[in-house]
């Protein structure tokens, strides 16, 4: 093992792994990542490895200037984490065989060098037992050849390979070229190519702007594990300009993402489109604008990528949409993985209970027949909790809800600690279990991970509202909604709780109105307090009348239901107060 202070692999070798790294289509790291990892491994090998600091790094690396404050700009200490990250992901790929590992130890920038000797390794022929079964590449089983194999051995026996496959080919049981796709990446998601964009002025390709946010889009996508994104080699390989058509021909893609980019004397505007790679039919497409900051083009490319995959990829963006609609007349029993996934979002969106026992049923076979499959154990957990979260009565389980819910909750995280569903699954179990804390930390463990997740974002805005705690909860409701407007409706009741125990009434039934969610009871009690505290008692008298089609006794339960709820106890006394007023009968006890 080596750093700039103990001796180690010789500095050719070093930078070799460093070139072998930043070719490589598994280092899935940013332009500006990329930067960072050889800024670091040249300071180190030019022995000033003393001065790889948060502060000279972001000068050299992230455009700051001299004011750059590590403790309130953090950018340093997040990309090394994501950095970090993309080389974990890159040695578990095709780095696993490197003779050279380079890695950059938590606690500090200064990368260690290590020499990964071939003594190191599990010899096949005196550890049988270390050969995997199935071995996952070509080039894998090739290095794990006996060491005594001359290398013009290995060539021909690559040859006969080669040969074989051409011959199979031939006969028309192999086709030519093989699918690089998996059936489960297939199963678990549509494949997603990025074109190349385009360059609209000399501005815009003097400044790089094609090929930088081209990169930034695809690092950006590739963090969402329901999606199989191609990687920069082959957007780069076909060129800007390419059509759909000529993209389908090429790779096997489900979606094309293409667009162009121009510049003013002091914007940057990206308008880009999403297309159907097998009909050419543009399904989306939007403008997005930024100002123009040299110094800071970096940051300004990483900003327009994550705005363009939040429309995209979130749940209830752009694919999302396309794929349910495909889903239309297809039996749930026919459902992939993925599609159970998608069903679930579109029964998350509105909680609508007639949903609820089809995709309870698709969950659980997924749950067996792909149990790696993170996001489908994280939505099942959250199925299992909607009994709880509503008062509804499915039909009955042999287990206890909540901990089988927990449990799967908690394999979602380990499965994949850097998807935000796990998390989402976590907190609400946690919250229903009435351990509030523990339920606020796993949400912000999640945020960690995933600070731009509108989802999380909502999910945690809302509950520190119904704790009363709005001067936390509803900034990131803002950010939320701003992130991902279509996600469901329910998640207003912070807003509204806000504006009404503001007495700001009127403000509190604009947003009440704003919730599409007729099955839900607590659509219909924020109807009718607004309407009762602006005196519209016709309008509150209705909403208290569909309230009691859904829950007869709630007069009865409200007081232990929004208990049960973890709802601040002054929010409580607020809402039946507002409830009687709108003439529901709520006993006085309890209050």
């Amino acid at each position: 093992m080596s750093d700039a202070t103990s001796p180690g692999p010789p500095a050719e070798a070093i930078r070799e792994a460093l070139e072998h790294i930043l070719a490589s289509k598994d280092f899935d790291a940013s332009e500006r990542n990329r930067r960072f990892l050889r800024h670091v491994v040249e300071e180190s090998l030019a022995g000033q490895a003393g001065r790889i600091k948060g502060y000279s790094v972001a000068m050299a690396v992230f455009d700051r200037d001299a004011s750059f404050d590590p403790q309130i700009d953090p950018i340093v200490r997040i990309e090394a984490s994501r950095l970090r990250r993309a080389l974990d992901h890159y040695y578990l790929t095709s780095g696993q065989d490197d003779a050279v590992s380079v890695t950059i130890p938590k606690g500090g920038y200064v990368p260690t060098f290590t020499a990964r000797e071939a003594a190191d390794l599990p010899d096949p022929v005196d550890d049988p037992a270390a050969v995997p079964p199935e071995p996952p590449s070509t080039r894998s089983r090739i290095s794990r050849l006996p060491r005594w194999l001359p290398w013009h051995g290995i060539m021909a026996l690559v040859l006969v390979v080669i040969v074989g496959m051409v011959a199979i080919w031939r006969l028309g049981v192999l086709p030519w070229p093989p699918d690089a796709q998996t059936e489960t990446t297939r199963r678990q998601g549509p494949a997603v190519v990025v074109a190349q964009l385009e360059e609209g002025d000399s501005e815009a390709t003097r400044l790089h702007l094609g090929p930088g946010l081209t990169r930034e889009i695809i690092a950006a996508l590739s963090r969402d594990r329901n999606l199989f994104v191609f990687g920069t080699d082959t957007s780069f390989q076909l060129g800007p300009g390419n059509s759909a058509d000529a993209l389908a021909r090429k790779v096997s893609a489900d979606y094309v993402l293409s667009g162009s980019i121009s510049t003013t004397p002091d914007r940057i505007r990206l308008l880009v489109a999403l297309i159907d790679a097998k009909t050419g039919r543009h399904l989306w497409s939007q403008s997005y604008e930024s100002p123009v900051i040299p110094a800071r083009i970096v940051d300004t490319q990483a900003d327009i990528a994550r705005r363009v995959v939040d429309s995209v990829a979130q749940p209830y963006g752009a694919i999302y949409e396309d794929k349910i609609t495909g889903l239309t007349g297809k039996a749930p029993v026919q459902f992939s993985s993925y599609e159970c996934v998608l069903q679930f979002y579109a029964y998350w969106r509105r909680t609508e209970s007639a949903l609820y026992p089809s995709v309870r049923d698709c969950l659980e076979r997924t749950v067996v027949d792909d149990p790696d499959y993170a996001d489908a154990s994280a939505a099942l957990a959250l199925v299992y909790a909607d009994p709880v979260r509503f008062g509804i009565q499915p039909a009955p389980v042999a287990f206890d809800p909540l901990e089988r819910a927990l449990a799967l909750a908690q394999r979602a995280v380990i499965l994949a600690p850097d998807a935000p569903l796990g998390y989402q699954a976590q907190h609400l179990v946690f919250w229903l279990r009435h351990d509030v804390e523990q339920s606020f930390a796993a949400a912000r463990a999640g945020l960690e991970r995933n600070p731009n997740n509108a989802e999380l974002l909502a999910d945690l805005g809302g509950r520190l509202c119904l704790r009363g705690q709005f001067a936390d909860g509803l900034p990131l409701l803002t950010e939320a909604f701003a992130r991902n407007p279509g996600q469901p409706s329910i998640y207003r009741l912070g807003f509204f709780l806000a504006h009404y125990i503001a007495g700001r009434f009127e403000d509190a039934l604009t947003e009440a109105l704003k919730i599409d969610q007729r099955d839900n009871r607590f659509t219909h009690v924020a109807h009718a307090i607004a309407y009762a505290q602006l005196g519209r008692t016709d309008e509150a008298a209705v909403e208290v009348d569909l309230l009691l089609k859904l829950s007869p006794d709630y007069g009865d339960q409200v007081v232990t239901d929004l208990q049960a709820r973890n709802v601040a106890p002054e929010i409580i006394r607020a809402v039946v107060e507002g409830l009687r007023k709108a003439g529901l009968a709520v006993p006085q006890a309890g209050i």
